[in-house]
């Protein structure tokens, strides 16, 4: 319908500008055969200029008028996109996502961003059933999950540009307690998301959630984020430096030995091995005397 209209107003001054003048030659042939055809009828050059002149005059009359109507318009789209660039470049997108915790892939996070390019006030919540009708606790599962976080249930007031709010949502071993096994990945809802610019221009998004898309998603390993591996590995370097610490000296007690130590190590091992050769000896001696018979 759009380029229908304006597919019209090219073509208007076009048409215009041929009948205006068309009309004068139309007029002037009508006078001059109305002339041979009348002989009671004298067209003399100055009658025939000042027609002519009049119906010039009107012509440029018509074509100011179009001309000026045209301008109005383009003047009116200008200021049409300038208004729809300057939107665009404060407007906010605040979209919400759900992706594994890098603990475990049972346990799932919450992510909400502004993605856009301004910042967005009045940020609220709403979820639908899939049929389109309003999800609450007492009919949708889901519902009760989310809003154990308050910003659900309450919005928030403004979203920076750039700015993510991320926190830990669900874990399955808790919906399966919830739901029933069996219908752990039954669960659907519809998060809708209403937001405004600085100047209060309304938006929305959607999300549809549907756990079934994620049935049989596996991961090897116990993390999902290698960060959090190195993590779990730095952790068990703590504890076994723990006691270290728990003494109240941040100082490592170490023995260091040199040549000179290892030798003297030495010589007193074999001092000790001779006092043990002549010990087991003695008691050598102490036996057979012992049991030797009198003579």
């Amino acid at each position: 319908m759009d380029s229908d209209s304006k597919n019209e107003r090219t073509l208007l001054p076009f048409v215009v500008l041929i009948g205006v003048v068309v009309a004068p030659l139309i007029f002037i042939a009508g006078l001059i055969f109305g002339t041979e055809l009348n002989t009671a009828i004298v067209l003399t050059s100055d009658s025939l200029s000042s027609w002519v002149g009049a119906i010039a005059t009107v012509s440029i009359a018509v074509l100011t008028f179009i001309l000026a109507k045209e301008t109005w318009h383009l003047r009116i789209s200008q200021i049409a996109q300038l208004n729809e660039i300057r939107k665009e470049s404060m407007r906010p997108n605040v979209v919400v996502s759900l992706q594994p915790s890098m603990v475990s892939i049972t346990f799932w996070d919450v992510i909400i961003q502004n993605l856009g390019k301004g910042i967005a006030q009045n940020v609220k919540f709403s979820f639908k059933n899939t049929d389109g009708s309003n999800a609450t606790e007492d009919n949708n599962h889901l519902v009760k999950v989310f809003n154990k976080l308050s910003l659900f249930e309450n919005g928030c007031s403004s979203l920076g540009l750039g700015q993510t709010i991320k926190s830990f949502l669900l874990g399955f071993g808790d919906l399966e307690r919830d739901v029933g096994k069996d219908n752990v990945f039954d669960q659907k809802i519809r998060l809708e998301i209403y937001f405004e610019d600085a100047e209060g221009t309304p938006y929305k998004n959607s999300l549809d959630i549907d756990f079934s898309d994620i049935k049989g998603i596996s991961t090897l390993g116990g993390a999902t984020d290698p960060i959090y591996s190195v993590f779990k590995e730095i952790e068990k370097l703590r504890k076994v430096f723990e006691p270290v610490f728990k003494s109240g000296h941040k100082r490592l007690k170490v023995d260091s030995y040199n040549t000179d130590d290892r030798v003297l190590e030495r010589e007193q091992q074999i001092e000790r091995e001779k006092e043990y050769l002549a010990q087991i000896e003695k008691s050598k001696s102490t036996v057979n005397k012992a049991i030797k018979p009198d003579s």
